[in-house]
């Protein structure tokens, strides 16, 4: 957790080498380099060119699916835009940290101006010093920093415990606090306090430049604030049975009975349900490990601030891996997080390599992205294009896997003379498709091209397809068999990437 720690929320520009690593979380050199393995193949971390290391894909998956689910780091934009345009200021919504003494920065929308702030979500905040922080200190009490030196930030922080104490204390009357200079110098900011439906403490804060700020402005401000803290704290979690993203059925050779993968599957359990989930039964299911190894995993987890306990005793993502998600983000779109399977298979087979995605909404699926292969002869392929489904490879693998009525409505329009025209014909080759694991395509869609292409789902259903695209004249030099069944090996890894 250590690793992962420092991978996410400090991430150098070029990543980690093992030696600064092992320096940073005080570890020896083998033992890092052992995790970070186990990370690397689990695609929890990936590692460059140059032998460094930083977050991987699937800690993007499993931040996204957070934010998908939780109602602050998913759902607090619209207010917080809203309060941002109706008081022409930088807006945060700050978090206790796995640290009591600390929040953490979870949402920011900045304001457009003249004046920036060096303001990143994850970034560790201090609760005796500026308006957020302060409002945090209001709902947890001064105890938290009875063992913490009070960091001076400039002139009008504020050290002095007794004149902190009397500042809440006016808070707690107005329902707002204010701060003026006290964190970052050139910032006046008012913050209030809301907890979170699903449990957690926070504080919204509108920050302005110093200079343009009255006090004046911030009592007109601090009403405002105070509104969108109680419109946050009614913001309710995605329940999962709303939304729910099937999980794809682990086969024998995917189980992983590894602590790692306990871990992750315990991460990918916390980031769908942020909520909570019962710790019993339910939670020694969805790990698959032995009650007594859940109870150990469990009791890890919230020591780490992974998890916590709420007060209806549920299991639920904790203040670490909310920061996590803070700083790594929403899920990247498919292409960019997909960029390196892309390159990997296009080096593996020699041939040009294209992702292909599908919108379920729209039912329309488009060519995002062309790899072309080291193959000196190779076809050239346009990104952005959108891609028939009853015509080429890349649509049939895709097609394949949809509803009934969706196959049956397409206009068979044909593209080339050889694009399938006859409902009969795409009704085999779709069959054939799902018996095998891909698809192939003849000059269907582009003349004298040969594609294979494999399909890849995202757990709640098809997501788009991996192809590989050959001048025709090749054909025959080629295993055909052998090409598909690399193909759909990398589509199966995408498919276990994008899958919680």
């Amino acid at each position: 957790m250590r690793v992962l720690d420092a991978l996410i929320t400090q991430p150098p520009p070029h990543g980690w080498g093992v030696r600064e690593l092992a320096g940073v979380i005080g570890e020896n050199r083998s033992t890092v380099n052992r995790v970070l393995q186990g990370l690397v193949e689990r695609r929890l971390a990936e590692v460059g060119s140059t032998a460094t290391y930083r977050a991987g894909p699937r800690l993007r998956v499993l931040a996204g699916r957070l934010h998908a689910r939780h109602p602050i780091l998913g759902q607090a934009a619209t207010v917080i835009a809203d309060l941002a345009a109706r008081c022409d200021a930088t807006i945060m919504v700050v978090m206790q940290g796995p640290w009591p003494s600390t929040g953490f920065l979870a949402v920011l929308h900045e304001h457009e101006g003249p004046v920036r702030y060096q303001l990143t979500p994850g970034m560790v905040l201090p609760l005796h010093a500026g308006a957020a922080g302060k409002a945090l200190l209001a709902t947890i009490g001064l105890d938290v920093l009875d063992d913490v030196e009070l960091e001076r930030f400039g002139e009008d922080t504020i050290v002095d415990r007794k004149r902190l104490a009397t500042e809440l204390a006016g808070a707690e009357q107005a329902g707002y606090v204010t701060s003026v200079g006290q964190h970052i110098p050139l910032a006046a900011g008012v913050a209030a306090p809301f907890a979170a439906v699903t449990g957690e403490n926070a504080a919204v804060s509108a920050t302005r430049p110093r200079y343009s700020t009255s006090d004046d402005e911030l009592t007109r401000i601090g009403p405002l604030v105070r509104d969108a803290a109680a419109a946050l704290g009614r913001l309710r979690p995605v329940d999962p049975t709303e939304q729910p993203f099937p999980a794809a059925p682990r086969t024998s050779a995917e189980a992983d009975t590894t602590a790692l993968g306990r871990f992750e599957r315990l991460l990918a359990v916390l980031a769908d349900q942020p909520g909570g989930v019962s710790p019993g039964r339910e939670l020694v299911s969805l790990i698959g490990a032995s009650a007594p190894t859940v109870t150990r995993l469990r009791a890890t987890a919230e020591a780490s601030g992974i998890a916590r306990t709420t007060d209806g005793g549920d299991l639920a993502a904790g203040p670490l891996l909310l920061r996590w998600a803070a700083a790594l983000g929403p899920q990247p779109p498919l292409p960019a997080l997909l960029t390196d399977d892309l390159a990997q298979l296009a080096a593996a087979t020699g041939e040009t390599t294209a992702l292909t995605v599908f919108d379920r909404s729209t039912t329309t699926a488009v060519m995002t992205t062309v790899v072309p292969g080291p193959n000196p002869v190779h076809y050239g392929l346009g990104a952005g294009a959108p891609i028939p489904l009853h015509a080429g490879a890349a649509g049939k693998a895709i097609l394949a896997h949809c509803d009934r009525e969706l196959i049956e409505k397409q206009p068979l329009d044909p593209i080339t003379p050889r694009t399938p025209t006859h409902r009969d014909q795409l009704e085999r080759d779709l069959t054939l498709v799902r018996d095998r694991g891909w698809a192939e395509a003849d000059g269907e869609r582009i003349p004298d091209a040969f594609g294979i292409a494999a399909p890849f789902f995202d757990g709640a259903g098809i997501a788009g397809s991996v192809t590989v695209t050959i001048p025709r004249f090749r054909k025959d030099e080629l295993d055909i068999t052998q090409l598909g069944a690399k193909l759909a090996e990398a589509a199966a890894r995408i498919t276990r990437l994008l899958t919680i």
